[in-house]
């Protein structure tokens, strides 16, 4: 029993790792440069709510996901490995998507949301 907790802890912890890592490295947490406790704060509670909702769309595994793994570039090779950083790519590409979209239905004069 002893081994079995062994182990489940380091996959908790390796859970862990890669929860930082994707802040870190994907979502570029260290990267900013923002001075004043409040910013910082700002800044690593928007990366955060997005580490958590990249970290749920991909244990959660609906429709959704299949959709942003595609968008991120996902081929569907059995070889292939998916995980938050394609979901992220993902995500990018439907929001540049959706920002395009407003901007063109704005230049043609439409009523569109005002990002400005």
């Amino acid at each position: 029993m002893e081994a079995a907790r062994v182990v489940e802890a380091y996959r908790r912890r390796w859970e862990v790792e890669r929860f930082f890592r994707l802040l870190k490295t994907g979502l570029g947490l260290e990267t900013f440069q923002v001075r004043g406790l409040a910013r910082i704060r700002k800044v690593v509670a928007v990366l955060l709510g997005l580490a958590v909702f990249l970290w749920e769309v991909e244990r959660l595994g609906d429709p959704f996901k299949g959709f942003l793994l595609q968008l991120g570039g996902k081929l569907g090779l059995p070889s292939e490995r998916d995980g938050p950083y394609l979901l992220l790519r993902g995500l990018v590409r439907l929001l540049n998507y959706e920002v395009t979209q407003e901007l063109l239905k704005q230049a043609k004069g439409g009523r569109g949301r005002s990002f400005g």
